[in-house]
């Protein structure tokens, strides 16, 4: 592209005619982008067009109608516009991956929950739903995959999105077997010797504790309480260049070819720390003469030195950045007293009120409001205190809430507002944790995360549910009461021969789809390679879709089954929710949030004009006034013959012979320019 394309626009703004070039149309279809390519093929704005589209929907029925109808591709026009056809290509890039293994199914969505948990946006669930399905087709179709497909499905759950990962699995199959029939090479028979892959479909009630609990892990720890990327994403830092310049730098978390950012993400902190520090002093000790030694004098100037090694442009910055973020992250921590004891209360809250030492902590309650009571916490830190503490005691009445909340610090009226708009709105999302009456019994919901006390750290016991579902899943030992398979079971070449063969395999399952293959059906070598264990066939795929948004600890869970079991593990959402986020987004489930107030994405593209704007059909070209009856215009002589190519009559009397000799002078002149 930087060798062939002149410049990128988008589709609906003024631009210049460039009729001597072809243009390249990636976008995503819609009657109106199709009608803003109509105005350039009417305005001759480009010679000719390509167009790589994002796939249409066969259940679009408008969409499809208008792209075959005689306004678009029934009009020979435009059809020779994108020779014949041929120039129109549909690519499966419905989705955004933000790691090697994460991706994103909406990124103009930056927080989901209150499409699918509150009930003034009742209307906009089905169209998220048809977004998250067609992304993950889109996924699916590149990777060459028919998934089986499982589901969240809480038993009793009484909530009401409690069918919510049930209606995404449910169009999800629609348009994947739509598709499937359509296009008769997928899957591509090339990648049939591969295990089926699984593809688990859950929510943000599968867990309520990991979008709560403070994480340790580098990138989890610096995305919670480093305010700029905790609010935009951004981390905005000042370091100093070889020539002793002080620097303002923006860097973006996201750069997958950044080694250092890659094998630390998912470290704790201190591991993080110590790594940098030994990387930079390698670097020291390998590059003796680069180095002024008189500067350093202890620990402290090692920034100093990494400012000034010559020849290291790209590793000094990628090291300067990762050594600020981390003193960063370490010293909010140290003035916010984290883990010295938020950390530690909450995991034991998360591991049902044991601590590290495998005691049972029977003052959590003093402990909790000692914790309020502190001036070094952030507000939002005894929040997630207060929620967590709700959690482990199965629900606490309102009354309970009040005095609790009286210790973060905010005002009577404020009380009321978290109350009702925050801790009360769990409800929704499946844990009713304020109760009405005392004698109410406790919310008894199944968690499926789990704790380690056998770890280096205290403040990394908690294990995020999604971890544990995966890893039974990709074993094939997930209960099928609360993950049932929305369709196909697996067949016996699919599951490990360790599994239960008459358990795992469905009697409905049919060799007509031409992704589930009977074990005969297999080539020789491949029937070898089964009765070893499977250890020829290639990675089994994993995929895992959670509505509602994904915290950083269930994507660093992803990338750890990865690297300890011997199949692909990747994970998505609309958006990665950190904590701030999930506040936020109780609070956006509140009846209060009507879908103006939540400025959502959905009701822009609801609400946007059918119809492109005019100045797209202007061509340039200069306009005739209107001519009043007896009276003639008299056109400039060097619009004429210019305007006579659009009208066959003459727009004015003949050429004089002086003015003919003239244009005959300037003939010469103007084939220059054609």
């Amino acid at each position: 592209m930087l060798r062939i394309v002149a410049s990128v626009e988008k589709i609906d703004v003024k631009r210049r005619q460039n009729s001597f070039m072809e243009a390249i149309y990636l976008i995503d279809l819609s009657v109106y982008n199709l009608k803003c390519i109509t105005a350039d093929f009417q305005t001759k704005r480009y010679k000719g067009g390509y167009g790589l589209f994002l796939p249409i929907l066969p259940s679009d029925t408008e969409l499809n109608r208008y792209y075959n109808s005689n306004k678009f591709m029934g009009n020979p026009g435009i059809l020779n516009y994108f020779n014949n056809g041929l120039n129109i290509k549909f690519i499966n890039a419905n989705f955004h991956p933000l790691e090697t293994r994460v991706f994103l199914t909406d990124n103009k969505t930056p927080n989901s929950m209150p499409i699918y948990y509150n009930q003034n946006c009742a209307e906009f669930i089905l169209p998220q739903v048809k977004l998250a399905a067609k992304a993950l087709v889109n996924l699916m179709v590149i990777t060459g995959e028919y998934p089986l497909i499982r589901f969240y499905s809480p038993p009793n759950a009484t909530h009401e999105a409690s069918r919510l990962p049930e209606l995404i699995a449910d169009e999800f199959q629609r348009q994947i077997d739509d598709y499937a029939r359509l296009n008769h090479d997928y899957p591509p028979p090339s990648l049939q010797d591969r295990p089926r892959s699984i593809l688990l479909i859950t929510d943000r009630t599968l867990d309520l504790y990991a979008p709560l609990l403070h994480e340790f892990s580098y990138q989890a720890m610096a995305m919670d309480i480093v305010p700029s990327l905790e609010r935009t994403g951004k981390y905005s830092y000042q370091t100093e260049n070889e020539l002793g310049e002080i620097q303002n730098v923006e860097s973006i978390l996201q750069n997958e070819d950044d080694e250092d950012w890659v094998s630390l993400r998912h470290l704790h902190i201190i591991e993080s720390s110590e790594l940098i520090i030994n990387k930079i002093n390698d670097m020291i000790k390998n590059n003796p003469l680069m180095i002024d030694r008189s500067k350093a004098s202890n620990s402290s100037d090692l920034m100093y030195i990494v400012a000034h090694l010559k020849g290291f442009d790209e590793e000094r910055k990628q090291m300067t950045l990762h050594k600020k973020l981390i003193d960063e992250c370490l010293d909010t921590n140290s003035s916010r007293k984290l883990a010295e004891f938020a950390a530690d209360f909450e995991q034991t809250c998360a591991a049902g009120g044991t601590s590290f030492e495998n005691e049972r902590n029977k003052h959590l309650h003093d402990d909790l409001i000692e914790l309020l009571a502190r001036d070094d916490l952030h507000v939002n830190d005894k929040m997630r205190l207060v929620l967590i503490y709700g959690l482990y005691r199965g629900g606490l009445i309102e009354a309970d809430f009040i005095k609790l909340v009286k210790f973060i610090g905010v005002n009577n009226r404020q009380i009321v507002s978290l109350i009702s708009r925050c801790f009360t709105n769990l409800h929704k999302l499946g844990f009713p944790i304020v109760k009405k009456d005392p004698k109410d019994k406790r919310v008894e919901k199944e968690m499926h995360h789990t704790i380690n006390n056998e770890g280096t750290y205290n403040t990394s016991r908690f294990g995020p549910a999604l971890k544990s579902v995966v890893q039974s899943a990709a074993k094939y030992q997930l209960d099928e009461e609360v993950f049932p398979y929305f369709r196909d079971k697996p067949l016996e070449e699919d599951a490990p021969s360790n599994v239960n063969r008459s358990s795992s395999v469905s009697a409905n399952a049919s060799v007509r789809n031409p992704r589930i293959k009977a074990s005969w059906a297999l080539s020789s070598a491949n029937r070898t390679n089964l009765s070893l264990g499977s250890m020829g066939r290639p990675k089994q795929r994993i995929f895992c879709y959670i509505a509602g948004g994904m915290t950083y600890s269930e994507t660093r869970s992803i990338y750890e089954l990865s690297s300890t079991l011997s199949k692909d593990f990747y994970i998505g959402s609309e958006s990665i929710l950190k904590p701030r986020d999930f506040l936020i987004g109780l609070q956006s489930i509140d009846t209060v949030k009507t879908p103006v107030d939540l400025d959502l994405n959905l009701l822009k593209e609801a609400n946007k004009p059918r119809d492109p704007p005019m100045f797209l059909f202007d061509d340039g070209l200069p306009k005739l006034l209107p001519q009043e009856p007896g009276n003639t215009i008299s056109v400039p002589s060097h619009y004429q013959t210019r305007l006579s190519t659009l009208n066959s009559e003459p727009l004015s009397p003949p050429l004089s012979s002086d003015t003919k000799t003239k244009e005959k002078k300037r003939s010469k002149l103007k084939s220059l320019f054609r």
